[in-house]
């Protein structure tokens, strides 16, 4: 088995046909089907279903997709690992949600900066479930996201280095209520339900029966923080210790659901990689950093 056959069948998985897989890697569409078929043969069973008018990855196919993908980051990173002098060093691309980003990790990498001369990191910031998309396609080395409503593949692993508590935000000097008072006093300004924030928050007012009036949703926790901070409502979002004590000093704030709603967060990666010692030393100062 060739590292070429394995970039030719990951090369088809990731542009979706043997035609644009050829575009890619400067190949006739032939070249291609012939060494898919070599590596098929090789293997002894079939990596598409080829009924339809474009072949389709089969379980065999994705499997093999999957391990290709393992062996492909692992070969590309040899190179980068190696130094001389011993030193800890390379390039570290990660995603990363808001909270984060605003949160443990410009203090965490700035004493890595200063333990560790020769790292390097790319920050790429966005929603958990687009990060997780990333990691997996291989644009990205992990990601700091919140913790998934789903079960992890076997060959990733999300490990949580912090705890985000969920709470009402409203205008400072708001007189305090219960949590259906305020939502019938306010407009509710939503953070994106299709989020998984925002899903859990939506969870919590259906099984306490609540139905927002006049309801604004955005995608932007910043923005619905300042939309309240401008009297124009209020809105349930998740605080760490960061930000929670910077809150304070601007909005009401009331602890949120009963018991009160957290959201685990951490860090997503493959279970082997190339750059996995620089994503443990992160992960380990986040835990350090977050208690």
């Amino acid at each position: 088995m060739s590292l070429r056959n394995l970039q030719i069948i990951t090369a088809v998985a990731r542009k979706g046909s043997f035609a644009a897989a050829a575009d890619y890697l400067g190949l006739t569409q032939s070249a291609i089907s012939l060494q898919i078929k070599n590596l098929e043969e090789e293997l002894g069973v079939l990596l598409f279903e080829r009924s339809g008018r474009s072949p389709k990855l089969n379980a065999n196919g994705r499997l093999v997709v999957d391990r290709a993908e393992e062996i492909l980051s692992l070969y590309d990173g040899i190179k980068e690992e190696l130094d001389p002098s011993g030193r800890v060093g390379g390039t570290l691309t990660l995603g990363v949600v808001p909270t984060v980003l605003t949160g443990p990790l410009p203090s965490v990498l700035g004493r890595l900066r200063k333990q560790y001369e020769n790292l390097n990191v790319r920050l790429l910031s966005g929603l958990s479930a687009e990060l997780f998309s990333k990691v997996e396609g291989a644009e990205l080395d992990a990601a700091l996201t919140t913790e998934p409503p789903f079960a992890v593949p076997p060959q990733y692993e999300w490990q949580p280095f912090d705890v985000e508590p969920f709470f009402m935000v409203t205008p400072m000097g708001t007189e305090a209520g219960t949590m259906e008072e305020l939502f019938r006093r306010f407009t509710f300004v939503r953070f994106d339900k299709t989020a998984w924030a925002g899903a859990m928050v939506n969870g919590q007012l259906v099984a306490h029966n609540i139905r927002p009036r006049d309801v604004l949703e955005i995608d932007s926790l910043e923005a619905t923080l300042h939309l309240v901070e401008q009297g124009l409502g209020i809105a349930v979002v998740p605080l760490n210790k960061k930000r929670l004590m910077q809150a304070r000093s601007h909005f009401s704030l009331t602890e949120f659901g009963s018991p009160q709603l957290t959201r685990r967060v951490g860090m997503y990666q493959r279970r082997r990689h190339p750059r996995k010692t620089l994503t443990e030393l992160v992960l380990n100062e986040l835990c350090r950093e977050c208690g």
